[in-house]
């Protein structure tokens, strides 16, 4: 699928290299050669390391919480759920791992991904915007997988014969402290990685060939067309080309080869089958990556430009022109453009959507609450809807209700900061302090700000009308909070 209306920006130097450097966690991805399977050398079994398992898991939800507090992570309901979806997706084909999988989109024009130990898996904006189809996007989702199942940092770890854990952790907090401050990351880094410069050079070609390899087996295992991946790597250099010579985030530390290129091509031939190439799904979280991206007014010009030349448009080129078009104010022409796709089983939820946040835009709440509970029915654990249901009954003074069906969503999906912090705006309008508070806490926990976090809890419990149960289990809470924090000094 062409590329006609967006064209990637230039990204923040500072931003674009706080969210490509925690690829060096994985080790630098020095790929010059091209490689067989056979000829790949053994680097060790990813169980026998001194990082165990469990250790690197709790080292994963640590960096989680300073990825979110640190990075501009999207926490826009929709692309949130199709990243989550496809990463799971990826991680559900068959894979055999322990690590609970968590992936994110970063919102940055910059075209970067990276792993972080534990399974947290991140790409940036540009880069979902970059791929043409969804095997493409897919084929990073499970390079970046493999790299995490395979436990490379922890290997590096193992094979750097005077590294032990304390300097191990010491490693990290220096990448962390890069995140944090660009100099003094750096110079953090340079100190702490002298020891073992050298082993992880000697194996950062052998493991970007394993994630490269097993990656595809991932893609085929899930169903995806394994050609993905050499597909991406060619859009890659496509777009190297375009931009005269500048090289993505992405390749400083994945750099591309064409060896590369013909060896992933040559992989890819040998997996036979009716693989899945892309998607509706794919499609429409693309769009909207570009409607929320792209400044709205560049992108109404464009699109009124081109409709005075054609009229023709792609459905998802309708969708990012009605999502621009309300950004800017321009609510019932978007309303009118919404209307120009036709609705079908697979781009019922996104177009709908669409239509249901135009109408509380434009404080049509009873007209969005009545379609946002229709596709409740049909989707009825879906994080978009219910997020936007639960925002309209805020606003038609039923928050109680909302509440209720926030809490529903809580229990069948693991915890997220975006579901909290709609909470707290519902038991606030409910006048449910304790539970407002609570929602907060948890919020500001996701994000690493323990202090915060306490300071809500210790207002849920001083909370005029708390009931007893729900004193007792904020008093668990405030257990959990200390347990977490002290998890994250282990780690400093």
């Amino acid at each position: 699928m062409p590329n006609p209306f967006f064209s990637i920006p230039a990204p923040n130097s500072r931003t674009a290299r706080l969210t490509g450097l925690a690829l060096v966690l994985l080790c630098a991805a020095l790929i010059s050669l091209s490689v067989a399977d056979d000829d790949l050398p053994d680097i060790g079994h990813p169980s026998s390391t001194e990082l165990s398992p469990a250790k690197e898991i709790e080292l994963g939800q640590v960096l989680l919480k300073e990825i979110r507090r640190r990075l501009p992570v999207s926490s826009d309901p929709e692309l949130t759920q199709y990243v989550q979806a496809l990463g799971t997706r990826i991680t559900s084909g068959g894979l055999d791992s322990d690590f609970p999988f968590t992936f994110l989109l970063v919102e940055n024009p910059s075209i970067n991904a990276f792993a972080m130990p534990g399974g947290v898996i991140g790409i940036n904006s540009g880069l979902l915007t970059l791929a043409t189809r969804e095997s493409e996007l897919a084929s990073v989702f499970a390079h970046e997988i493999a790299h995490v199942t395979q436990r490379h940092i922890a290997r590096n770890f193992e094979n750097a014969k005077s590294f032990n854990f304390v300097s191990a952790l010491t490693f990290l907090g220096a990448i962390l402290a890069t995140v944090y401050n660009v100099e003094l990351g750096h110079a953090a880094l340079m100190t702490s990685q002298a020891g073992i410069q050298q082993s992880q050079l000697a194996y950062s070609r052998s493991f970007e060939q394993e994630a490269d390899r097993i990656g595809m087996q991932l893609l085929a295992s899930a169903n995806i067309d394994p050609y993905g991946m050499p597909l991406f790597f060619r859009q890659m250099h496509k777009h190297t080309q375009l931009n005269h010579g500048k090289v993505p985030e992405y390749l400083s530390t994945h750099p591309l080869t064409l060896s590369r290129i013909s060896d992933s091509e040559a992989r890819a031939r040998q997996f036979k089958g009716a693989y899945a190439v892309n998607s509706t799904d794919f499609n429409y979280a693309r769009a909207r990556a570009v409607a929320l991206t792209k400044h709205p007014g560049e992108l109404v010009a464009h699109y009124r430009a081109k409709s005075r030349a054609s009229d023709e448009f792609l459905d998802t080129e309708h969708y990012t022109y009605a999502l621009a078009l309300s950004e800017a104010g321009h609510h019932a022409q978007a309303l009118r453009e919404l209307k120009k796709i036709p609705i079908k089983a697979d781009n019922r939820l996104s177009v709908q959507l669409a239509d249901a946040q135009i109408h509380l835009a434009m404080g049509q709440t009873r007209l969005a609450r009545a379609a946002l509970e229709s596709l409740d029915k049909i989707y009825p654990d879906s994080l978009p809807v219910t997020y936007y249901l639960a925002q309209s009954l805020i606003k038609e003074d039923r928050a109680r209700y909302a509440l209720e069906k926030l809490d529903q969503l809580s229990h069948k999906h693991a915890q997220h900061p975006v579901i909290d912090k709609m909470k707290a705006r519902a038991a606030s309008k409910a006048h449910m302090p304790w539970r407002s508070h609570e929602s907060m806490s948890n919020f500001y926990a996701a994000h690493g700000q323990f202090e915060t976090a306490m300071e809500q809890i210790e207002l849920a419990l001083q909370s005029p009308g708390i009931d007893s149960s729900s004193k007792a289990r904020i008093e668990a809470r405030k257990v959990q909070l200390r347990q977490q924090e002290d998890q994250r000094d282990q780690f400093k």
